[in-house]
């Protein structure tokens, strides 16, 4: 069983406009002097996680990019003072992520950039008629609700 053509050039367009967005916010991030979109992730998921922290293995769960070096995102991170991480009381031998004020205060800045780079290449899709039920099949398709 192949896809449809459709179904390809969907697929296609999907894929370039992805990269071109994400190429584009991270220009900007690093034009402002900011890390890239991993780490706004890395800081937004534990940020969710609220004051109770999160496991790594856990976090994992709920972000948007791959993070295959996420152990040395993380110790880059703690070296500069933007996570903190405690003893896992259940088992000593784990670890609890916990975002810092400094954490915070970056995320934030980060989002001043991030946030209307979204707005600028979502705003056609959003204003589209059809658009719920294309972020109803996206959901289905992966898998749950969206973060």
């Amino acid at each position: 069983m192949t896809p449809s053509k459709r179904e390809t050039e969907i697929w296609i367009l999907l894929n370039r406009a992805y990269r071109q967005a994400h190429r584009e916010m991270e220009a900007e991030l690093r034009t402002a002097g900011l890390p890239g979109l991993r780490w706004y992730d890395v800081l937004w998921g534990i940020e969710m996680a609220g004051t109770g922290g999160v496991r790594a293995f856990e976090l994992t769960r709920n972000l948007l990019f791959e993070q295959s070096n996420l152990s040395r995102i993380l110790a880059r991170m703690a070296k500069q003072g933007l996570v903190r991480e405690t003893v896992y009381e259940h088992d000593r031998r784990g670890k609890v992520l916990h975002l810092t004020a400094d954490g915070a205060a970056l995320r934030r800045q980060m989002w001043e950039i991030y946030g209307p780079a979204i707005k600028r290449h979502m705003v056609a899709l959003a204003e589209a008629e059809d658009v719920q039920a294309f972020l109803d099949t996206l959901q289905e398709e992966g898998g749950g609700p969206f973060p």
